[in-house]
């Protein structure tokens, strides 16, 4: 199928944000705090094509990003987040995903949602490169165009289509590799949310792409798309043949200049008043938050995170360190920062008669 690309190749777009010197990777943490420092810089300029309303990074560059297996951005040590992702697996059984069908999960990460979908009598298939396991069904390499006959019922994107510049060549590769036949399931973060919370951590460098329902549907003729996990994400459903040759030109929300400078004056001014403070998350949100107010490491002592394999290491640019909730009995702290409201009841348990205070974003 002959297709032209108008989704971003846009001949104007409008400028929204920029962030200047961050870390190209939020979801990669380092074994010292020099390597933490050391770590590789770009610039993120958001524009918004007049065309399709896409919102991308016009100064994104793939030639420096290497996901390998220092990559840690899994959530699944919450058991918040472990339910959303038994409500992904509910939700395609009500699309009418079986275990007749072969599953291809593009981007499956470490493997738990992929593994959870095998529990669940699911036949699947993976590839990833940052994939540390030993199950030969996942392979640990990039999608590409050397795979042109996947042969799959329903193809699964989690979290990984806003890491692809040219996302609509992107699913034409993955429709042509699947004779243009098949389900495909997209979850992605929703940019409407960022707006709405004036969410400036939620802007990293490893998104090169930022989606709302409308500009993600409109690569298809016809789509199911709806927000979940508290309107953070929305998803997609749609039949890969009625993917679109182009882009229409439609009415879309237009976004315009974003200005963030009250919500940063907000948290630099808590951060100067409540004492000695800590951040939760030691993923991209946390580590974006901490290189724009905390970049010299004046105010936050330190991160926790549940993750294990993050835990002893440090954040890129800044070098805070990231601990185990246990180490806050050894370092006490007078107040934690929680980087997603949506673990904001399962921290609070955790943090049970400790008299911290908890702030939420």
């Amino acid at each position: 199928m002959n297709f032209v690309d108008n989704f971003s190749d846009s001949p104007k777009a409008n400028h929204i944000f920029t962030q200047q010197n961050v870390p190209i990777f939020q979801n990669k943490v380092y074994s010292s705090k020099r390597e933490a420092l050391g770590a590789n810089r770009g610039i993120v300029e958001l524009v918004q094509s007049t065309i399709s309303g896409f919102i991308f990074n016009k100064t994104f560059d793939p030639a420096i990003m290497n996901y390998d297996a220092n990559y840690q951005n899994e959530q699944s040590n919450s058991a918040f987040f472990k339910e959303h992702l038994r409500s992904v697996i509910r939700l395609l059984k009500q699309f009418g995903i079986n275990n007749k069908n072969k599953i291809v999960e593009i981007g499956c990460g470490k493997g738990v949602f992929f593994e959870m979908m095998l529990e669940d009598g699911l036949n699947c298939w993976g590839f990833d490169p940052t994939y540390e396991g030993s199950n030969k069904r996942i392979i640990k390499e990039y999608f590409s165009e050397l795979y042109n006959d996947i042969n799959a019922d329903v193809i699964i994107m989690r979290h990984t289509l806003e890491h692809i510049p040219k996302p609509f060549s992107f699913l034409h590769q993955i429709a042509k590799a699947n004779h243009y036949k098949g389900y495909l399931f997209v979850e992605v973060p929703t940019f409407d949310w960022i707006v709405e919370k004036e969410a400036f951590w939620d802007i990293f460098y490893e998104h090169c792409n930022y989606f709302t329902e409308s500009s993600l549907s409109i690569m298809f003729d016809k789509a199911n798309t709806d927000s979940f996990f508290g309107g953070q994400y929305i998803y997609l459903w749609a039949d890969l043949a009625k993917l679109r040759t182009f882009i229409p030109t439609k009415s879309f929300k237009r976004f315009n200049t974003l200005f963030f400078e009250d919500s940063i004056n907000k948290f630099t001014q808590m951060l100067k008043s409540n004492g000695a403070i800590a951040i939760w998350g030691a993923g991209a949100k946390g580590s974006t938050f901490l290189n724009l107010l905390d970049s010299e490491h004046k105010h936050i002592k330190y991160v926790i995170d549940i993750n294990p394999a993050k835990q002893n290491k440090f954040i890129a640019g800044t070098g805070h360190p990231i601990y185990s909730p246990d180490k806050i009995k050894e370092f006490p702290i007078d107040g934690i920062i929680v980087m997603n409201e949506n673990y904001i009841s399962e921290i609070k348990l955790m943090l049970t008669c400790t008299g911290i205070n908890i702030y939420n974003l």
